[in-house]
C-alpha cells in the first residue's frame, strides 16, 4: 500500500524566500505574471527590504523544496488607493501541481497572517483565465475591479483644444535638477504622495533610496516630468522604454497631489508627455488604467487612447472580507 505525503508549508524569508519565488515565477511567461511578481532573486530582496524599511508588514510562503517549489504565496500591507487596512496577497501554484489544494492552503495562511497584521480585507490579483477566476471564487473572493492597458499611435493621437492649466510649469526632472541641488529629494517626496492614492502596483512604498535606484537603472529624468506651482512640484508624468519592443514607450504614472487637482494639470502633464514620446521617435504609447478610475479614463480617451486586448493587458481585482480573524465566507 503506498502512502502520498502532503509537502509541509514553510514561512520563509530573505535570500531563501528570494530563491525560492524567483524559481516558481521564472517559470511562468512575462505576460502571465503579476503585480509583485519578479523573477529574480535580487529583485525580490529589494522589494521586501524596502517594505521592511518603511515598516509595511510582509511575510511568504512556500510549499515544496525552495529550489522546485510546488506553490509560493506572500502578503503585505496595501499603501495606495485602498482603504485602510487592505492588504495583498499573491497565490502561485505550479501548473502540473494545480488541483491538490496548495492554492486553498496558501489562502488560509494569507488570511490568518493577515488578520493578526491587522488587516480587514485581502485583494489579489489574477489574469483573466477560467482556472484563476474559478479557484478564487471558489475560495470566496469577489471581482471588483479591473486594470487595462490602452494604447495611443503616436500619428493618430488627438491635442484637446482647452488650453493648458495656468500658473503652471512643465519640465523635466533632468532640467530641475539643474536648477534645484534637492530635486531628487522633492520629486521623490511628490512620487510618495501622488503614490499613495494613484494606482501603482510596482511602487506599494516609495523611499528615497528606492528613487533614487529607480532613476539609476529604470527611469532617465529626461523622460521624467514635473508640474510646478509657485515653486512646488504638484504632478508627474513618466515615460519608460518598452523593454521587449522597439519604438513603444509606457506611461508610467500621471498624478497630481490631492489639492493641485481640477485646474487641467493632469491633461497638461498628458499632452507634454505625448509631445515628449513623439519627439524621441516613439511609435506608441501605453500605459495601465484602473478602468473605474472615471477621471483618468476620460482624459486618455481625450486623447486617442483606446483599449489594448492583448495578451496580459487585462489583469482582474478581487477582494474577500475578514472579520474576527477568520475569511468572512457568510
Amino acid at each position: 500500500m503506498s502512502t502520498t505525503t502532503t509537502p509541509p508549508l514553510q514561512i520563509v524569508q530573505g535570500p531563501l524566500a528570494a530563491h525560492a519565488h524567483a524559481r516558481l515565477v521564472a517559470a511562468i511567461p512575462a505576460t502571465q505574471r503579476c503585480d509583485y511578481e519578479y523573477a529574480t532573486p535580487f529583485e525580490i530582496v529589494h522589494f521586501d527590504t524596502d517594505l521592511r524599511d518603511a515598516g509595511v508588514p510582509i511575510r511568504r510562503w512556500i510549499i515544496g523544496d525552495a529550489n522546485d517549489p510546488l506553490a509560493t504565496a506572500f502578503c503585505f500591507r496595501a499603501t495606495w488607493n485602498t482603504p485602510r487596512h487592505t492588504f495583498w496577497g499573491h497565490v502561485r501554484v505550479r501548473p502540473g501541481a494545480m488541483g491538490l489544494g496548495y492554492g486553498s492552503t496558501l489562502v488560509h495562511a494569507i488570511e490568518q497572517w493577515a488578520a493578526t497584521a491587522g488587516a480587514q480585507a485581502v485583494r489579489v490579483m489574477a489574469h483573466p483565465e477560467p482556472q484563476h477566476s474559478g479557484f478564487l471564487s471558489k475560495v470566496g473572493y469577489t471581482n471588483i475591479g479591473t486594470e487595462q492597458v490602452y494604447r495611443l499611435a503616436l500619428a493618430d493621437a488627438l491635442i484637446p483644444t482647452r488650453p493648458d492649466a495656468t500658473n503652471i510649469s512643465i519640465m523635466t526632472l533632468a532640467e530641475y535638477m539643474r536648477r534645484e541641488p534637492d530635486a531628487i529629494e522633492q520629486a521623490c517626496m511628490l512620487h510618495a504622495a501622488i503614490s499613495l492614492d494613484v494606482p501603482m502596483p510596482d511602487e506599494p512604498v516609495v523611499t528615497l533610496s528606492k528613487f533614487r535606484r529607480l532613476l539609476g537603472e529604470e527611469v532617465d529624468p529626461k523622460c521624467f516630468l514635473v508640474a510646478i506651482s509657485g515653486g512646488m512640484l504638484v504632478g508627474e508624468s513618466i515615460l519608460m522604454e518598452s523593454e521587449s519592443e522597439q519604438g513603444v514607450m509606457w506611461q508610467h504614472a500621471t498624478g497630481v497631489l490631492p489639492a493641485f487637482r481640477g485646474y487641467g494639470i493632469a491633461t497638461s502633464l498628458k499632452r507634454e508627455a505625448i509631445r515628449l514620446a513623439q519627439s524621441l521617435n516613439t511609435r506608441e504609447l501605453r500605459t495601465w488604467m484602473e478602468t473605474s478610475n472615471a477621471a483618468i479614463v476620460r482624459i486618455n480617451q481625450e486623447f486617442g487612447f483606446t483599449k489594448f486586448a492583448g495578451e496580459g493587458t487585462t489583469v482582474h481585482i478581487y477582494e474577500h472580507l475578514i472579520k474576527h480573524g477568520v475569511a468572512n465566507r457568510y
